[in-house]
């Protein structure tokens, strides 16, 4: 059997780690930096070694991956003064950037190798992950890749070794981090109108964990609010993923909005409850803490709802915030759609792609696909989802609860309708992102004399 590679690990955070050592239990020689002793001390144990500096750390190494937290960390992990990586690259290393960046991002620090630093012979992967501390410890992650071709079937025995789940992306070198782009819109709206919605519950009565069971079982199902609310239900704020790293992600998110002149209405407005969250001091706590700013008088009510007995009105109050995270999931998807096809992305490959990730939802399924078949018309009317949506912010009101992400989706549902789009199904608002004549009448304005200051 042939020798393993020797592999360069920079960024041993949470996720970091869990990779680092799975590549030493699957027999690689790992040598690893971080600027967090500890976490080099625990690579020590478990069988790998550890650097001083990034330059150090990738002495002799044919393949250095990079999975520190954003683009600033790896610039200075790749190009500090005398410490940075670029300095010891072996000949034909091969960089495998794990990292979540903005997509221009992969090919700058190739062009600033290549260009900067006379290192043409320097090849780089761009391989965001996604699936959490959990399943990087097990090698279980999701990869998305792109780069040249022979160069991933080079690299493939390391990212079969981290990932379960490997997808090849066209497109060039910075595809793979458009799509992981994409899932982090979803899975960050996600997450907080699971908050909403928990909160919302809480407050109106309905038995939480009861509630949580009937949305794992029906239509207005995701990701993450499977993987969140359990936190919720028991108060366990244990840092796995922090809120902080979801304002960089949602921030990556609408400044590409900005750049290519989308506008991201969900996006944006997810983006300031993640810095009202931390502004609150909940930066560092885990992500699912979002509920507490819907709750600041009674933070812990969600999980002391768990014990509530369900009434009628609580049954109804249910099943309304059941279609309340259906239709934010369905414009969530719709707009993620929409700035994927901006970036260049298909929908075809969003599609297989998303529906296997962090980022899906029942509503994605749905509507990705009655999106690709054409179909803009079957299925619920535009109205009728606005008409059921108007029952939960008029219920949230009468409790003076704070709806966010729902007023901002029954707003789109309102101009939908204002379009003239009300009889059309959900597929059809891809309009509102895609369509720029859409038109109403127009307005009708009196002209009426001047009147001056002294006859007021």
């Amino acid at each position: 059997m042939a020798s393993r590679p020797n592999v360069a690990f920079i960024g041993l955070g949470a996720m970091g780690m869990g990779m680092a050592v799975h590549l030493l239990e699957d027999g690689f020689a790992v040598t690893g930096f971080d600027f967090n002793l500890m976490a080099l001390e625990k690579l020590l144990i478990m069988g790998g070694a550890a650097a001083a500096n990034p330059r150090e750390c990738i002495q002799d190494a044919s393949f250095v991956i990079c999975m520190v937290a954003n683009s600033a960390k790896t610039e200075k992990a790749f190009f500090a003064d005398s410490t940075g990586a670029v300095f010891g690259l072996t000949q034909n290393a091969i960089v495998i950037l794990c990292s979540s960046v903005a997509p221009g991002f992969p090919v700058k620090i190739l062009g600033r190798i290549h260009q900067d630093f006379q290192r043409p012979d320097i090849q780089l992967l761009d391989c965001p992950v996604s699936g959490g501390t959990i399943r990087a410890a097990r090698g279980m992650l999701n990869i998305m890749s792109s780069g040249p071709t022979d160069i991933l079937n080079i690299a493939q025995p390391i990212l079969e070794s981290m990932g379960e789940n490997l997808y090849e992306i066209e497109g060039g070198l910075s595809a793979a981090n458009k799509v992981k782009l994409v899932n982090q819109h979803l899975a960050n709206i996600h997450i907080a109108v699971s908050a909403e919605a928990m909160g919302l519950a809480a407050t109106l009565g309905v038995n939480t964990k009861e509630f949580y069971q009937t949305v794992l079982k029906g239509p207005a199902c995701s990701c993450m609010f499977e993987a969140r609310v359990p936190h919720m239900l028991s108060n366990d704020w244990t840092p796995h993923s922090a809120i902080s790293i979801f304002i960089k992600d949602m921030r990556m998110v609408t400044s590409q909005g900005i750049l290519h002149h989308l506008p991201l209405y969900i996006a944006s407005s997810t983006e300031r409850l993640y810095q009202y969250a931390a502004r609150m001091g909940y930066g560092k706590d885990h992500d699912s803490n979002l509920v507490r700013i819907f709750l600041p008088q009674t933070p812990s009510l969600v999980s002391e709802a768990t014990t509530h007995c369900q009434s009628p009105d609580a049954s109804r109050a249910s099943e309304l915030i059941c279609h309340l995270l259906e239709t934010v999931h369905t414009l969530a998807a719709i707009e993620a759609l929409a700035l994927g096809n901006k970036l260049g992305i298909s929908t075809s490959t969003l599609t297989s792609i998303i529906s296997n990730v962090a980022g899906v939802s029942e509503s994605f399924k749905k509507v990705a696909s009655q999106i690709l078949a054409g179909d803009l018309l079957s299925g619920i009317t535009i109205t009728h989802t606005r008409n059921k949506l108007k029952e939960v912010i008029t219920l949230a009101q009468m409790h003076n609860y704070p709806l966010q992400l729902t007023a901002t989706t029954f707003n789109l549902l309102q101009k939908a309708v204002t379009y003239g789009m009300g009889g059309e199904g959900q597929a059809a608002l891809l309009k509102l992102w895609t369509t720029s004549n859409l038109s109403t009448e127009p307005l009708h304005i009196t002209e009426y004399d001047s009147v001056t200051p002294s006859e007021l």
